[in-house]
């Protein structure tokens, strides 16, 4: 999937400064696996974002949309979550939902929701795709509530560890759902994440 250059590198660095920030104001935030809960507090308490989280009495099961958010009118946001996920599945699309909330601007949003996820679904796994904004976008939060979670340079370090990656033991130790440590792992994602993310910040 291609992106521009300038909303990568927005949505890393703003990852970066997110996971500052818990770190900063959240006892022991430097320790992982994160809490979703305390990115949540955070978001409210210094972004000043009023944030309210449903769950949708509708199966995750075969979805492949599991979360979504909406911006409301009068400045607050809803995330509703679908039912039937694991524990690692639902801190992974509550922090993809917050980034999206953390990234919001008008530009990056879609109101035809129908054509939206037909849009996502059909571009997510092609290399070669080139999806609109508000799509996008949907991978982006993917990326940055990975940053958030399993920080570039730990994912680094556990790809040029001694041995096979023990993906198994990463997605427990970093609180993931096993998938997105083997994406995120992989040396594709690493040369392109690497290429991009803030010096100084490996944050």
């Amino acid at each position: 999937m291609l992106f521009e250059e300038e909303d990568i590198t927005a949505c890393l660095d703003k990852a970066c400064d997110i996971r500052e920030l818990y770190e900063l104001y959240v006892l022991h935030g430097k320790t992982y696996p994160k809490s979703v809960d305390d990115l949540l507090w955070i978001c409210q308490e210094y972004l000043k974002k009023q944030i309210l989280i449903e769950y949708v009495d509708l199966p995750a099961e075969g979805s492949s949309i599991h979360a979504s958010y909406w911006a409301m009118a009068e400045g607050s946001y809803r995330i509703g979550v679908l039912l039937g996920l694991s524990e690692d599945q639902l801190r992974f699309v509550l922090c993809k939902e917050l980034f999206h909330v953390i990234f919001d601007e008008a530009r990056r949003r879609s109101l035809a929701l129908s054509e939206h996820v037909e849009e996502y679904t059909s571009t997510f796994q092609l290399d070669d795709g080139q999806p609109n904004c508000a799509a996008a976008w949907e991978t982006l939060a993917e990326i940055a509530a990975l940053e958030f979670l399993f920080p570039y340079e730990y994912r680094r370090a556990a790809a040029q560890g001694d041995g096979a990656v023990n993906y198994a033991r990463l997605a427990t130790m970093y609180g993931l759902p096993r998938y997105f440590v083997e994406v995120g792992c992989g040396e594709g994602n690493l040369d392109y994440i690497g290429k991009r993310i803030r010096a100084a910040a490996h944050c």
